[in-house]
């Protein structure tokens, strides 16, 4: 790990940042040094990767890689490995309309119809502020924003058709729904105004202002060696949980109109801290944008202290007002915290998204103002667990299984997928006494559900054990849903056929 910390300097420098109560309730000794080095080790020593930057005004405190960023390649994790930002691509998107409305181009009041024609009557009052404030009343669950970042590739053309056809959640400006699809349509009006396509212009009227040459989506000359892979937790093999990087997709084609605008654009901690020198200093925007930008419009819900800016968070009930976003695809996860005031940086990414790993940004903040704050330790996945645990123990201990889970990660096995994934890889490693063990205890804590049944059919299958096969395989059948949405009574009933002949 590149570790650093400037604790001399620090303490200097936050009494000069600003007089707020936050900056004076940091603590930078020898003991946040250890805990916070000590925190980064247990996450190291499970196999977790990833990156961890936090600066004080122009001081470094933190600027750190750790883990493998490729496992495969054993490249390892650095402040330059280039990782999926996720829903932090808003902000930029956000940046990009203010230094349009600045040059005059456009107006955040603009109405929609400004900008699209043929548009259905409830949308064209829709404005740009609406836009970035999850306000407009778009949708990703009415139809029209459908898929994920792992779908095939979607045209400006069929996106824009589907989405306008899609009925609104609610009346326009009314409350608050995050909506990835609304900042597409700001990605829309960027190309549209500018006269270029969205990262073209992205990179000419903001990231290149910052400094911040190894962010993008496709026009980066990115090594091999600086590229962090995403890994799926859930998958023990390690070949499969492997799912690469898209970077590799966009070299082929364009990035799709589902993503493009609301996330997946790639950077490293040494731009984002570029990013965030360039919005404390006005080098993008001006002091009036900025503000705009920052400015607590829309609380999440009524009541809640927490509102949306444009592309931000903005906590309204915290010490100092931070401003903050978190971004994921599933694999990838990036959280991003500032203090404008104080001056302050907080940034983690990690390329196993899961929450032990997810949270390490927010507990290390924790550590920065809570001398007493003793972090409880970055733990493998429960798929791992689970496998050491079977590894470790008697397969007569299978019922102690979620009480270990649960002291370590401090959550009940929730999951009904987690104990079935586990069961099926350990079927592959030929651990058939465990592998049924785990379906077993499966149906205990969830008796409801046939497609675990139906599983616990297939490890007593694999073993041999024809009567207990076709009991579990009858019993997932008499809980197959009333909707005829059953997903695994096929694959139950061919097995009935197959061990009822054979057992003639």
């Amino acid at each position: 790990m590149s570790f650093k910390i400037f604790a001399a300097s620090l303490l200097a420098a936050t009494s000069l940042i600003s007089s707020s109560a936050f900056a004076q309730i940091v603590t930078i000794n020898e003991d946040t040094e250890r805990r916070i080095t000590d925190y980064i080790a247990t996450a190291e020593a499970v196999g977790s990767a990833g990156g961890l930057l936090v600066t004080i005004g122009d001081e470094t405190l933190i600027s750190t890689g750790y883990g493998l960023a490729n496992r495969g390649a054993q490249y390892p994790a650095t402040p330059e490995s280039v990782f999926d930002m996720g829903s932090l691509t808003k902000q930029f998107t956000a940046a990009a309309i203010l230094v349009l409305e600045e040059r005059g181009q456009l107006s955040v009041n603009d109405t929609l119809d400004r900008y699209f024609a043929d548009l259905p009557a409830d949308k064209t009052g829709i404005t740009i502020h609406q836009l970035l404030t999850h306000t407009s009343g778009l949708s990703d669950h009415t139809g029209g924003y459908e898929g994920s970042d792992h779908s095939p590739y979607k045209s400006r053309e069929d996106f824009f058709a589907a989405l306008f056809a899609s009925p609104l959640s609610r009346e326009p400006g009314t409350s608050l729904e995050y909506s990835n699809a609304g900042y597409t349509v700001l990605a829309a009006i960027i190309e549209d105004v500018s006269g270029t396509d969205y990262e073209h212009f992205l990179i000419e009227a903001v990231l290149d202002p910052a400094g911040m040459d190894q962010t993008g989506y496709r026009q980066r000359d990115w090594a091999d060696e600086d590229l962090a892979h995403m890994y799926f937790h859930g998958f023990l093999d390690p070949e499969r949980a492997d799912i690469g990087s898209f970077i590799d997709r966009w070299r082929e084609e364009e990035v799709s109109w589902h993503m493009l605008g609301n996330g997946g654009l790639y950077t490293t901690l040494v731009d984002m801290g570029k990013w965030h020198r360039a919005l404390q200093d006005g080098t993008i925007l001006s002091a009036e944008s900025t503000a705009q930008m920052q400015a607590p419009h829309v609380p999440w819900e009524a009541g809640d202290p927490d509102h949306y800016g444009y592309g931000w968070i903005v906590e309204t009930g915290s010490e100092g007002m931070p401003v903050n976003h978190a971004g994921s695809n599933g694999l990838f996860n990036a959280t991003i915290r500032r203090y404008p005031a104080d001056d302050i940086l907080i940034m983690h990414w990690t390329n196993e998204s899961r929450p032990a790993a997810d949270r390490m940004g927010p507990v290390v903040r924790r550590m920065l103002v809570d001398p007493a704050y003793e972090a409880n330790p970055v733990h493998a996945s429960p798929y791992t667990l689970i496998n050491q645990f079977s590894q470790s123990q008697p397969v007569e201990r299978v019922a102690d299984l979620p009480a270990h889970l649960e002291m370590i990660s401090g959550r009940e096995l929730s999951d009904r997928r987690i104990l079935n994934r586990v069961g099926f890889y350990l079927l592959g490693e030929e651990r058939g006494d465990w592998a049924v063990a785990l379906f077993e205890l499966n149906t205990t804590l969830f008796p409801g559900d046939g497609n675990l049944y139906d599983s616990l059919g297939e490890g007593q299958f694999a073993l041999g054990n024809t009567e207990a096969a076709l009991s579990a395989f009858r019993t997932s059948l008499t809980l197959a849903p009333d909707d005829g949405g059953c997903g695994w009574c096929e694959n139950a009933r061919t097995r009935i056929a197959e061990l009822e002949t054979g057992a003639q």
